[in-house]
């Protein structure tokens, strides 16, 4: 009797555990999805239910770039330092600070140095500890009013271990230290996962934000849906092709590899950037000082921007640039 009374208890305890489970799942915006199910004994309405939390909307490709150009470039550069490794990686040892140091102290005066040279603006998407462990940084960008700052988490964490409380107050503590360094509020959004949980769209529409790109659906602008509905988001879509660290980093925590010759990677960008002219949509580029920052890479980005140049007819620009023309010809 006692044993049958403590196996009872012990299920009712399970059982409650397993409900309170279902309904934490069903009040972070899980929509019935059953995640502990296999997907092929999901129904089709459950599939595309999940499916359609976060979709391409509409194309958003203007008419035409400004100045009669062909195409837009678009170049971000993610000044992440030590919080990628401290918060994504989640590797917290002298070297690897040291890494994220290269950073800021040698990758991102050479990036700047490059802008220059060529005279053309670019993004910065800084996590907010970044401008705490690094305070000349910002400084150094706001005596350049062709650049743009913008937002990229608070230290580089991983939003799909948050809940939605508590990815919204991570965001609202970045913010607060983003508007103390840069004097005001973010207009771009890119997550520090370059991906997004069921909540996020809702806390960065909260947050006013222009645009987000952390997405991949396409190559050209588009409105960003949520459950077929528009958000009111401008997505400017990025690519893992199009990011110097898959292509360039190592990262022993996540056994990931990739030194490469600089000739491979310029291959793969003048012709995604020679497609995207001959298309006349939009090619952007997404890169870390401490990656691109080394000095055969960033003799490598010295001649493909080269390349753009000789074009004659691009038009570089920010990412808010991009957004508030595709917002205007768009009638948004």
């Amino acid at each position: 009797m006692i044993r049958s009374h403590r196996l009872s208890t012990i299920q009712g305890i399970v059982l409650a555990i397993l409900c309170f489970a279902v309904t934490a799942a069903e009040a972070a915006g899980d929509h019935g999805t059953p995640t502990e199910v296999p997907i092929w004994n999901w129904t089709p309405e459950q599939i595309k239910d999940h499916v359609n939390r976060v979709r391409a909307g509409r194309d958003l490709s203007p008419k035409s770039w400004p100045n009669g150009a062909k195409v837009a470039v678009s170049l971000s550069f993610d000044i992440d330092t030590e919080p990628v490794w401290v918060g994504f990686q989640e590797v917290r040892t002298p070297s690897y600070m040291s890494r994220g140091e290269y950073g800021a102290r040698t990758g991102h005066p050479r990036v700047l140095k490059l802008l220059a040279k060529h005279d053309i603006p670019a993004t910065f998407f800084i996590p907010a500890m970044t401008m705490e462990l690094h305070p000349e940084i910002v400084p150094g960008l706001l005596k350049h009013p062709e650049y743009e700052i913008a937002f990229h988490s608070y230290v580089h964490e991983n939003p799909l271990q948050l809940t939605e409380d508590e990815e919204r107050q991570i965001y609202k503590k970045a913010l607060k230290i983003f508007e103390k360094h840069v004097g005001r509020k973010p207009l771009g959004f890119r997550s520090a996962a370059w991906d997004l949980t069921d909540a996020t769209i809702k806390i960065v529409n909260e947050m006013g934000f222009l645009y987000e790109t952390s997405m991949m659906s396409d190559e050209r602008p588009y409105m960003l849906n949520s459950y077929g509905k528009e958000t009111g988001l401008i997505e400017l879509p990025v690519e893992w092709i199009l990011d110097d660290w898959p292509l360039f980093q190592i990262s022993w925590p996540t056994k990931h590899v990739a030194i490469r010759n600089a000739d491979d990677v310029f291959s793969i960008w003048r012709d995604e950037f020679d497609v995207a002219h001959e298309e006349g949509t939009l090619f952007m580029l997404t890169m870390h000082p401490q990656v691109i920052g080394h000095r055969y890479r960033i003799k490598m980005l010295d001649r493909l921007i080269t390349h753009m140049k000789d074009k004659g007819d691009v038009w570089f620009a920010t990412h808010e640039q991009v957004a508030r023309h595709v917002k205007e010809q768009a009638g948004l």
